[in-house]
């Protein structure tokens, strides 16, 4: 979740408790008000009445103060205390229910104790109480919605920096060798931030640059004198006399340093794919790839007297470095034959679309997903393997966002990139 939602999110749920809270409290409290006045109209009437009830004379007199709109009850005792409580009757004009507020008092009449009850019509103020209410619930909707509405605009107009810095690391390529210029902002947050990202891109770049130069100077330095060994081993192997003894020690000689050979050019390779060096890119097809590295790898199959069946499919285009699109390619068949017994087979194919699935069958059983991807991971002591090829591999999935998959099903094993 965005922090701006998850700040906007928090105030629409603070904003929502406090007009939940805040609509029954101010109906409840504009009720009692509405009541207070009600009951002290009440009173006074009911001490206007009593004022009255002085000056009738005799029993004679009591249907003269019921037809004043009075309602009196006989009571053996009297009490003086006044009693508010609401009470809702049926008119039968208007045919609704119409609420009253009712005071209930003893009083004396004809030296007589009567229990008096006063009641008055709730219904105006009770259409004012809810014409209040849908006012206030109006007006907090529209300051609550109002508030998110300019919280909103506020803060995306105040994180904009910040995006603009995320959307610019997003496009930034270190191999371009340029430190990207950010947007000035007020902000002193953000222009710190901005400020201690560049200072960042600065050393990585630096950092970056120093081992561009240590790949290349390592793939010099390196490879010179393997090459002078390898062939000095091949001059003194063609020395006489020579015995047997002696061309055992230099043919064994020739091996390491092949070996040797072989290893420095795969540890470069995974420098340079780590440091992304190379840079270009093409349309590539897929099938015809596949095809080439078969027919280069036809021959080893042959001496093993493995089956190697390139199944065809739907045509696919990787946008990709031919020359790494061809090493994945070429390390996958030659793990596939390398690792597949004497009369096995491979199969290379696609079982969905978009999806290269290379098997092999299996010496025993399944492999260990989550070690066959790391660097000198050997499954076989075969010394012509470095245990670098599916490394690789992974490397190169890595840079381009394929997915790579290892899979043991039917005694085979499967190695699927996802393109």
């Amino acid at each position: 979740m965005k922090l701006l939602n998850r700040s906007i999110r928090s105030y629409l749920i603070y904003s929502s408790i406090i007009v939940l809270i805040a609509v029954p409290v101010f109906y409840f409290v504009i009720q009692q008000i509405v009541y207070e006045e009600v009951d002290e109209s009440l009173v006074a009437q009911k001490d206007e009445i009593i004022q009255n009830f002085s000056k009738l004379s005799g029993t004679a007199s009591l249907p003269e103060a019921i037809a004043l709109g009075i309602q009196l009850t006989p009571s053996s005792t009297f009490n003086p205390r006044d009693s508010f409580y609401n009470m809702v009757l049926f008119d039968k004009i208007s045919k609704e229910h119409i609420p009253y507020r009712v005071i209930e008092s003893g009083v004396i009449v004809a030296n007589r104790p009567f229990a008096m009850q006063l009641k008055r019509s709730l219904i105006d103020n009770e259409d004012l109480i809810q014409s209040i209410v849908i006012v206030m619930i109006i007006l907090l909707l529209l300051i609550v919605a109002g508030f998110l509405v300019i919280n909103r605009v506020i803060s995306k107009k105040i994180w904009k920096p910040f995006y603009n810095t995320v959307n610019r690391l997003n496009s930034y390529e270190l191999e371009r060798n340029e430190i990207p210029e950010f947007e000035k902002t007020s902000i002193n947050e953000f222009s710190d931030l901005n400020h201690s990202i560049s200072t960042l891109i600065k050393r990585n770049l630096s950092v970056f640059q120093s081992q561009k130069e240590f790949t290349e100077n390592a793939a010099h330095e390196m490879q010179t004198p393997l090459a002078i060994l390898q062939g000095k081993l091949e001059l003194l192997m063609q020395t006489e006399p020579l015995n047997t003894e002696q061309a055992g020690l230099i043919s064994g000689l020739a091996d390491a340093n092949q070996r040797m050979n072989r290893l420095n050019r795969s540890l470069l390779l995974l420098t340079k794919i780590e440091n992304n060096q190379f840079i270009e890119k093409e349309k590539i097809s897929l099938n015809d790839t596949v095809e080439k590295m078969t027919g280069q790898f036809a021959f080893l199959a042959e001496q093993k007297n493995i089956t190697v069946r390139n199944l065809p499919g739907a045509e696919i285009t990787v946008d990709a470095n031919r020359s790494l699109l061809e090493i994945l390619v070429s390390n996958l068949i030659t793990n596939a034959i390398r690792h597949t017994p004497p009369g096995g087979s491979v199969l290379i194919g696609q079982e969905n679309k978009d999806e290269l699935t290379i098997k092999n069958t299996a010496k025993n059983g399944a492999l260990d997903p989550s070690r066959i991807f790391q660097r000198f991971q050997k499954e076989s002591p075969d010394n012509n393997s470095t245990g670098l090829g599916l490394a690789i591999a992974g490397k190169i999935c890595s840079l381009y966002h394929f997915s790579l998959q290892y899979s043991f099903t039917g005694g085979m094993h499967a190695f699927s990139v996802k393109f």
